[in-house]
């Protein structure tokens, strides 16, 4: 039987057939059955085209799951709900649709309901709910796409395309009204990839969701925080009034955030540095405040003395700079620029040499002679302390175990590790490497770490600590004083002495609260088998006061300052004792 003819039986079983043309288009296949016809008008006629949105509006929601039917190419009939239509006179219509599949075409075949009256009523009610319903879901399935691009899956919080609408929106009103002023801080947690590697990735989602908060609780009624991708946030400040309504602002959300964070039930330590730039009218897109608020971000990584900095015109020359020493600096140990200086640290009982420290100095081919201060902070964000952290631990062993087979003296080398390099997966395995390769006995090696780098997450790093111990090779804490250590944390952690920052040395002579925190930290770390060196010393008062104190030794310009190995070897039958007594008047 064709289909034609089969259509045509249909018909006269009072059965409209309709084969899908798309997009809600559909052709009359058949006879017209007599309802139809009282429906749709005499002039409807054979092989009509329709649209079912107009014919039969309450099966417009029905189609969708017809087409998906049709999709699977199975064969066999896809039943619907009821609906009622009126005809000409008035009298209602019961109809039902089925779907169906036939040698590839999609039918949709619609029929006079056989139900009672009381089946009618309550299949037409739930076809009118699920109607509605459906029209809910698809406005909810509206709002959850408008909400996934404008807002960040993790935090809640606006995202990039939300903030650069808003930007939009503030660089409007401040051309229309140069008294909309405004301001942008863009946020960057420190370390954060370290973190990440220490707590593992849930716990860094969590720690982001923290922040997100800290930032939403303070945040004024106009203002705007945003995740703008990994582990930035931007804050949108309006209205601010001038810069030093910006650096209160800024200080008040700094501070917020810098208390200690609870993952794991551990409090995690995290630190900030933030670009900001204020708003004028002399911007013209979102993206050039955003670039130069990262500016101001960058700067701040590398100079700022609070971990903020506000944009000025002057910071594009330097973070050009600062790309092009980061970029020279990615060959530098290549290009044997990188040297090793040593300074001594003597002892405070008798004024002998005791160790040396290994700083590095960069031989610029152009700038000449670089500072650490001048390249590590960029070493360190673009990961290439690795490398070069990695090359000074090796030129300070083969330098120390030179000396020592040199002078028969128990000298021992400490070498800076930075946080990077605590981080590495394989730092254990490299370091015995080296100590391998120069035969350095591991009691000559003193690795020393930051207050930061250990209280980001006491636990991981004491874990790290204790294997490093494990080797022999001894632990020492620098810049004591400076971060976020506490004393009653030091027995946590196999550390064998610390070093009393330059800041509380300086100030010798000058203020007796420094000698006495220097007195407590010497009485607590002796408590605990720690020796204490005492760093920047630069004169005989301090040397002395020193002494008196209880410090152990000392490092700073009055003994010497880092020199190259070949003359720091002068310094191995020098004795410093006289340099130890106070004075006289």
């Amino acid at each position: 039987m064709s289909q034609a003819v089969l259509a045509n039986v249909l018909s006269a079983l009072e059965i409209l057939v309709l084969e899908y043309q798309g997009n809600q288009f559909f052709q009359v296949i058949g006879n017209l059955p007599s309802w139809y016809r009282s429906l749709m008008g005499a002039d409807q006629s054979y092989a009509a085209i329709i649209n079912l949105t107009d014919t039969f509006p309450f099966l417009t929601y029905f189609l969708e799951d017809a087409c998906q039917f049709w999709q699977t190419r199975q064969e066999h009939a896809l039943k619907s709900g009821l609906w009622i239509e009126v005809d000409e006179s008035g009298a209602d219509i019961p109809l039902e649709a089925s779907a169906i599949s036939v040698a590839g075409q999609e039918i949709l075949l619609i029929a006079l309901s056989q139900t009672t009256y009381t089946e009618k009523s309550v299949l037409i009610q739930q076809g009118r709910e699920n109607v509605l319903a459906q029209s809910a879901e698809r406005k909810r399935a509206a709002e959850q796409l408008r909400h996934s691009i404008f807002y960040d899956w993790l935090t809640e919080l606006p995202n990039q395309s939300f903030i650069r609408l808003r930007l939009v929106d503030a660089l409007s009103q401040i051309k229309n009204d140069p008294g909309c002023s405004f301001a942008l801080l863009y946020i960057d947690i420190k370390h954060f990839k370290a973190i990440n590697t220490r707590l593992g990735l849930w716990s860094g989602d969590q720690l982001l969701m923290m922040v997100a908060k800290r930032l939403s609780e303070q945040l004024r009624p106009d203002d705007i925080a945003a995740r703008f991708g990994g582990d930035d946030f931007v804050v949108l400040l309006r209205p601010v009034e001038g810069e030093q309504d910006i650096r209160q602002l800024t200080e008040r959300i700094q501070r917020h955030l810098l208390a200690p964070y609870a993952i794991h039930s551990q409090e995690v330590h995290i630190q900030f540095d933030m670009g900001i730039v204020l708003g004028t009218a002399l911007y013209q897109q979102p993206e050039d405040l955003i670039r130069d608020a990262c500016t101001a971000l960058e700067y701040a990584k590398g100079h700022g003395t609070e971990d903020y900095a506000i944009f000025h015109q002057t910071m594009h020359l330097q973070s050009l700079t600062r790309m092009q020493l980061e970029h020279d600096l990615s060959r530098a140990i290549w290009q044997n620029e990188l040297r090793v200086c040593y300074q001594p640290i003597i002892s405070l009982t008798d004024g002998s040499l005791q160790a040396f420290e290994a700083l590095v100095r960069w031989q610029h081919p152009t700038l000449g002679l670089l500072s650490p201060n001048q390249f590590i902070a960029i070493a360190e964000d673009s990961g290439l302390i690795i490398p070069i952290g990695a090359w000074i631990l090796k030129e300070a062993c083969e330098q120390i175990q030179q000396w020592r087979s040199q002078t028969h003296l128990p000298l021992t080398m400490h070498v800076n590790l930075s946080v990077r390099q605590l981080d590495q997966l394989d730092l254990l395995d490299s370091i015995q490497k080296i100590l391998a390769e120069t035969q350095l006995d591991p009691s000559g090696l003193k690795l020393e770490i930051t207050e930061t780098m250990v209280f980001n997450n006491l636990e991981y790093a004491a874990s790290i600590l204790r294997q490093i111990k494990s080797l022999g090779i001894r632990i020492s804490m620098d810049d004591f004083g400076t971060g976020y250590a506490s004393l009653s944390y030091l027995h946590q952690l196999p550390i064998d002495n610390l070093k009393i920052d330059q800041s509380f040395v300086e100030t010798i002579g000058t203020s007796g609260t420094e000698s006495e925190i220097i007195q407590a930290v010497v009485q607590l770390a002796h408590s605990l088998n720690i020796d204490v060196v005492a760093e920047g010393v630069e004169t005989t008062e301090q040397s002395h006061r020193l002494k008196t104190l209880g410090c152990d030794y000392a490092q700073g310009y009055l003994f010497a300052k880092p020199l190259p190995a070949i003359e720091a070897e002068h310094l191995f039958d020098q004795n410093f004792s006289a340099l130890l007594t106070a004075p006289t008047a």
